[in-house]
């Protein structure tokens, strides 16, 4: 049985710039054995995301709908789902196709929302907190006192892995692009804060540690800034490489072995914690949002106005995480 005749749905014809996002309305077929149908109250928008429309990542074909993320509400189900109902607050993340105000979606990919979680704090949280969780869990083991140096502190990934950061006991500096950054960096706790604009990276860190350097940059530029960040690390340190919004990273080998740097490349879909969607990874992170360590304050947008959205978060007007809604 046809459960919804149409739904709205942004789509790309071929790779491109943020125009390619086109808002359009199409029939959406009937719900499966196994498969559920959600209205999606809140879809989350991620760099990778943008990764997926201008073609540095490939889609399986043509027309695409990108987006890796959502929550919302169960309005119909097909036979063989038994461990959900129609009204259930649900969300999931990893599985593509989100930017759609409704969605058939098999059973076995969705997860039931704490009571105390919003969509909107689950659309924007799941993934950006997992790739925080792959980061401080993982790629580099945050302990109490360390010097950990974020960059892009008041963006998406980089809030939620500054104040998870914090609550171990490291202390955070944060790097920034404007003095209106900082600002906003600095209301939201930040130990430190460095306005790459008009400071000094380097005198700015060795004056914070006293000349001792960070344990651990993690970098989602790449790289534009890489190797001046290389240079901020203390010897035997390490730097996460995570992200790649100047192209990917060209490290100085004879820098980095010189001083004996650690260069991991933070790769989420490689990570156990996001693949394995029954992990516990996934609920610890909701776990932070209930208790107040992940804050999040979305920007939102029109679902219809997605393409604005990628080119706003693409030229760095944006701060914090970013949702979509019909």
């Amino acid at each position: 049985m046809n459960h919804q005749k149409s739904t709205g749905i942004v789509r790309i014809e071929k790779p491109g710039p943020p125009e390619v996002l086109k808002y359009e309305t199409v029939d959406l077929p009937d719900v499966k054995v196994n498969e559920v149908l959600i209205n999606q109250k809140a879809i989350g928008l991620n760099f990778l995301d943008i990764m997926f429309r201008d073609g540095r990542f490939s889609m399986d074909a043509y027309p695409a709908t990108l987006g890796l993320e959502a929550a919302g509400v169960i309005e119909a189900i097909g036979t063989g789902v038994t461990d959900f109902a129609i009204g259930d607050r649900v969300a999931y993340y990893g599985t593509s196709g989100a930017y759609t105000e409704f969605k058939i979606i098999n059973s076995e990919d969705i997860f039931k929302l704490f009571d105390d979680i919003s969509f909107d704090q689950a659309a924007a949280t799941m993934i950006k907190g997992l790739t925080a969780h792959m980061l401080i869990k993982e790629s580099y083991q945050v302990k109490a006192g360390d010097f950990v140096l974020v960059q892009a502190a008041t963006g998406g990934v980089g809030s939620l892995l500054s104040a998870w950061a914090r609550s171990l006991g490291a202390k955070v500096i944060g790097t920034v692009g404007s003095p209106g950054k900082k600002q906003l960096a600095a209301s939201r706790g930040l130990d430190y804060v460095i306005d790459l604009q008009n400071e000094d990276l380097s005198e700015r860190v060795a004056s914070i540690t006293n000349g001792k350097r960070v344990d651990v940059v993690y970098d989602s530029i790449g790289r534009e800034t890489f190797n001046q960040f290389v240079k901020v690390v203390r010897k035997g340190g390490t730097i996460v490489s995570f992200g790649a919004a100047t192209g990917w990273p060209e490290p100085d080998r004879h820098m980095m072995e010189e001083r004996g740097v650690r260069y991991v490349q933070g790769i989420l879909n490689n990570y156990a914690g996001y693949q394995n969607k029954k992990s516990d990874a996934v609920i610890e992170v909701l776990e932070k949002v209930s208790e107040g360590i992940l804050q999040v304050e979305p920007t939102i947008y029109s679902l219809s106005d997605a393409a604005l959205a990628h080119a706003d978060l693409e030229s760095r007007k944006t701060t914090g995480s970013i949702i979509l809604k019909s």
